[in-house]
Formats: structure tokens, sequence, C-alpha cells
């Protein structure tokens, strides 16, 4: 019952197109009922709702009106209202934006036991030196990247180091879906460059090209409050 009403209020807001080209106060009632109110605190945005770029428009725009990426980002929020609550503690804890706590959306679906072609698993798709890096015990026994509370303190770790590396949330979301190496040797070929920057330039795969923006049109979409 409650996807079926999500998916009802979801298509009728769809046809107002990007918030960015319309009325900046028009939220998506469908995605913000599974998303930012699932812990039934009020309503908060973080900084990434208002970031704004052709490409995120360009990526809002099919998650409403394309119906495979409409069903699984509704899907997606709603596996995730039981995690929000407390992924937005340990955001808080660390500093960081809550907006992050999105992140799983379009990392694994929200899907505990996501795995990945590269050997990624969990909610954040971390892979295991990357898991051990921070602290997670990975071995043939237990793995610590399907325990949701333990995944995201590490994940947490992982991109409070990023942006420390890089003052910037699109770099550092780009180093976390590529690798640090990627990023450092796409700013190798084009010094001074923002993530856009090295996108337009093709220095970054396709897959970080559409990874970054989609996230930042996942949280415009799933985050209700007041307008940028």
């Amino acid at each position: 019952m409650r996807r079926s009403l999500i998916l009802v209020l979801l298509v009728a807001a769809a046809a107002c197109g990007p918030r960015r080209s319309a009325d900046p106060t028009t939220t998506d009632p469908g995605l913000s009922t599974a998303g930012s109110k699932a812990d039934g605190a009020v309503a908060e945005r973080s900084e990434f709702a208002c970031v704004d770029h052709p490409l995120i428009d360009a990526w809002e725009y099919r998650l409403r009106t394309e119906r495979a990426f409409r069903i699984t980002t509704i899907d997606s929020l709603t596996r995730g209202n039981q995690y929000l609550g407390r992924f937005h503690e340990i955001l808080r804890d660390a500093g960081l934006p809550t907006g992050l706590a999105l992140l799983p959306v379009v990392e694994s679906s929200f899907r505990v036991n996501a795995r990945g072609r590269g050997g990624s698993v969990g909610l954040w798709q971390l892979q295991a030196p990357t898991a051990r890096r921070f602290g997670l015990l990975v071995n043939k026994r237990h793995d610590e990247r399907l325990d949701p509370d333990r995944a995201t303190q590490a994940a947490v770790a992982y991109l409070a180091m990023l942006h420390d590396r890089y003052e910037d949330w699109p770099l550092a979301l780009a180093a976390y879906n590529a690798g640090e190496g990627r990023v450092d040797r796409a700013l190798k070929r084009l010094p001074g460059a923002d993530y856009w920057d090295l996108i337009a330039a093709r220095h970054l795969s396709k897959i970080t090209g559409d990874y970054v923006p989609r996230f930042f049109a996942t949280v415009r979409m799933a985050e209700a409050g007041p307008a940028c």
C-alpha cells in the first residue's frame, strides 16, 4: 500500500520536470515521503539539494520521467527508510552533510547484501581493502560490510577523508566511485579543474560522469524542506 501511494504521488509530480527549471519551491511528494521523512523527524535539507548544474537537471528529469529509474528510486528509498535516521546521526557526528545518507540509493539501491562485479559489498559498496583501511573486519568468516551501522561508519570516515583531500564534494564523490588514483590522474591532466571540468574534458569515465549528478538529483528530489 505504501509503495503504491508513493508511486501515484510521484507519477502525478513527474510532469513538473526538474526543480531548477520550474518553481524552486516545488517538491516531489512521492520521493520526499519515501526519503527525508522516513525517520519521523522534521524534514531537513542538506547542501547537496541546492547544487545546480545542467547534468543534475538532466538526471532529475530521467528519475522523474523514465519508468525504470523512477521505480528503482522509489523502491530504494522505501528500503532505506529504516536506516536514514541512524545514518543522519552518524553523519552529523562526523560533521558531514546529512544528504550523504542517500548515497546508497545510487550505490546499492539500499540492498544490504548487494554485491558488485568488482568485489564491492553492502549498502555502501565498499571494496575489501577500503573496508579494512577504515576498521572493518573482512575475512572468510565475517564481513562487516554487511553490517549497516559499522559499514556506514567506515563509509563516512572514507568520505570525510576524501573531502579533506579534494576540498570539494563532487570530486570527493567521484573518488569514492572511481578511486583516488583515477581522480588524481585526471587532475594532473587538467590542473585546477573541478569535477564538472573533468567530465566535460572526458578525463573521467562515463560511469563516474553519471554517478555524481545522479546522486545530486536523487538528493534534490528526495529531500523536503525550504527552497534553496
